[in-house]
């Protein structure tokens, strides 16, 4: 029964009808307007495939609403975190035009401060999966508004133990970005 079920669904992904090759050209909305930083964004899209490298800079996590990009820990410790780039890349499926889902591989340093001239870097790696729809609001024309849903949890860091103890005693652990979402503005070729 599980290989008729991983059979049909393998049919069923590649036989679903091809679309034409683009490029796009991304810039994220968050990230300027939340993160106080910015990130750009290409794409390359097949019939059925899409392959993705992004780049972000200078993140401020503390310029959040409520500084909601912090954890509660974080937040009660009130450390500081910037993330002075965030790079990387994914490989993803195009279910229809306009929807895909992608693995995706990121890397990210990490600047974390507790308020006493102590500051922590270091760099994470997460893989995770990102669901993105294309809507391109005017008949026509190739400009794109594009929401995505992302969860990015963190594989590997160059913490020791994925953790760090600030000289006042607070334990910090490395940042997870975990679930959260985007919209980014873009341009399709």
């Amino acid at each position: 029964m599980k290989k008729l079920v991983c059979l049909s669904v393998f049919a069923l992904i590649f036989t679903l009808p091809a679309y034409a090759n683009s490029w796009n050209l991304v810039f994220g909305v968050s990230q300027p307007l939340i993160l106080k930083g910015g990130n750009i964004e290409v794409n390359y899209l097949t019939d059925k495939w899409v392959f993705e490298y992004s780049h972000g800079w200078d993140l401020d996590l503390n310029a959040s609403p409520d500084e909601q990009a912090l954890t509660e820990t974080e937040r009660n410790q009130g450390l500081k975190i910037k993330v002075p780039y965030s790079t990387g890349g994914g490989v993803g499926y195009r279910f229809t035009p306009e929807f895909n889902l992608r693995l995706e591989f990121k890397q990210h340093e990490f600047h974390a401060a507790n308020g006493q001239d102590q500051t922590i870097k270091y760099t994470t790696q997460d893989l995770g999966l990102g669901a993105y729809y294309f809507y391109q609001p005017f008949q026509n024309q190739k400009f794109l508004i594009i929401p995505s849903i992302r969860y990015w949890p963190t594989v590997n860091t160059t913490l020791a133990g994925d953790a760090v103890t600030f000289t006042n005693g607070d334990e910090h652990k490395a940042h997870d970005f975990g679930l959260f979402g985007n919209v980014s503005l873009g341009w399709q070729f």
